[in-house]
């Protein structure tokens, strides 16, 4: 294990009715808030009023800001930002998924800083001050509520870029299951591969011969996305399914997983960035995507790490006993991919919606990306395969 540090600020309070102490909450932060959502879902549910009523009640002013994409763009970003200083903003109020809250986070700091927001995206100019924020998670996936982490896109560049620094992590995050009852079973799949990917990367990826606090994380916390699914498959109210997939979209991509690990790095989001950036598919579509192509592709140099997640995450041990290793691999992710099939999420580029895709635009943001996150090993001809076996 290699010398890490590990920081997370942010107080969490999850269960039911928990989103009575929101006002008192935001009120140690500033008495005047900007409030961040979507578009129509949460007017549809009620949670919209519920909010505002209760931080006015709690004498805050609202300033509202409303719009923000799945994924989330630098332009509006930017407006938010504009609208945040013209409104003297205190703290903001992020009611939604990671594409709020990131947006969030982007507003946070943008409000700070003189410069282009966009600037902090592309490691041009760093984090020295943000607002607070404070999240309300709607659709758990991307441990932003819980991360030092805001991703944008920049549809000008066709870019999307992440952030990372301390500074930005919400200060309180209410996580109630119950307010993710409603979430279409399709982008509760997409959801939970997003989740089991922030996981999955550094597991496959890691050269560690001895790392077993991080492999049982990810292996019971896998397991347990995978059974929180299956459970919600047959009970979209399934209280236990719900709670045990929001707890572990918390908890799969705040620095736990890999803290510490050697070689740990994530492929599989280089190379969906650019697909979400270009296309505008969902994130965890993408990665159901990539996944299976990746692995099928790199099951050579990751031939131990795949038969660990056979007999550990699929428990499959008695089909691939026996067997040649290169074969029980291919079982192994064969089993993988009908599970990600079965779930709803899409298996290929064209499930995906993207039948003619630009590869060597593709192949050249996945590049800046491998360089901006120190993912080395990949040549534009390895890149182009996978994007290539994935159609």
């Amino acid at each position: 294990m290699k010398n890490f540090e590990f920081y997370s600020p942010t107080r969490v309070i999850f269960g039911s009715n928990i989103l009575d102490n929101l006002g008192e909450t935001a009120k140690r932060f500033g008495t005047k808030a900007m409030f961040v959502y979507g578009r129509s879902s949460i007017k549809k549910s009620g949670l919209h009023e519920k909010v505002l009523t209760l931080l006015k009640s709690s004498g805050i002013s609202v300033t509202e800001y409303s719009g923000v994409k799945p994924n989330p763009e630098v332009a509006h970003a930017k407006r938010g930002v504009l609208k945040a200083i013209k409104s003297n903003i205190e703290v903001v109020i992020a009611v939604g998924g990671g594409s709020v809250i990131d947006e969030s986070k982007a507003i946070a700091a943008g409000a700070c800083y003189t410069g282009d927001l966009w600037d902090l995206y592309t490691q041009k100019a760093p984090v020295k001050k943000a607002l607070p924020v404070i999240a309300v998670q709607t659709l758990p996936a991307t441990s932003s509520e819980t991360n030092l982490v805001s991703v944008l896109t920049n549809t000008e560049t066709n870019e999307k870029f992440g952030l990372r620094s301390p500074l930005i992590a919400p200060k309180v995050s209410f996580l109630d299951p119950t307010l993710t009852y409603t979430i279409p079973l399709k982008y509760t799949a997409y959801a939970s591969f997003d989740i089991m990917s922030h996981l999955l990367e550094g597991y496959f990826t890691s050269t560690d011969s001895f790392a077993p606090v991080q492999e049982g994380f990810v292996e019971g916390t896998v397991r347990a996305v995978m059974a929180g699914f299956e459970r919600i498959q047959k009970d979209p109210h399934d209280w236990d399914g719900r709670s045990a997939i929001m707890w572990a979209g918390a908890l799969a991509w705040n620095g736990l997983c890999n803290a510490g690990v050697e070689g740990a790095v994530i492929p599989n989001h280089m190379l969906e960035h650019p697909l979400s950036a270009v296309y505008d598919i969902a994130h965890g579509a993408g990665l159901a995507v990539i996944f299976p192509a990746w692995l099928k592709y790199r099951k050579e140099s990751l031939t131990k790490r795949i038969l660990l997640f056979g007999k550990r995450i699929l428990q499959i041990n008695e089909e691939i006993t026996g067997i040649p290793e290169n074969k029980a691999c291919d079982k192994i992710i064969d089993r993988f991919s009908s599970w990600i099939h079965a779930s709803g999420a899409p298996l290929s580029l064209h499930e995906a919606g993207i039948d003619n895709p630009n590869i060597p635009e593709l192949v050249k943001q996945a590049r800046t990306l491998s360089k901006l996150w120190n993912i080395p090993g990949y040549t534009d001809t390895d890149l182009e395969a996978i994007y290539r076996s994935a159609l």
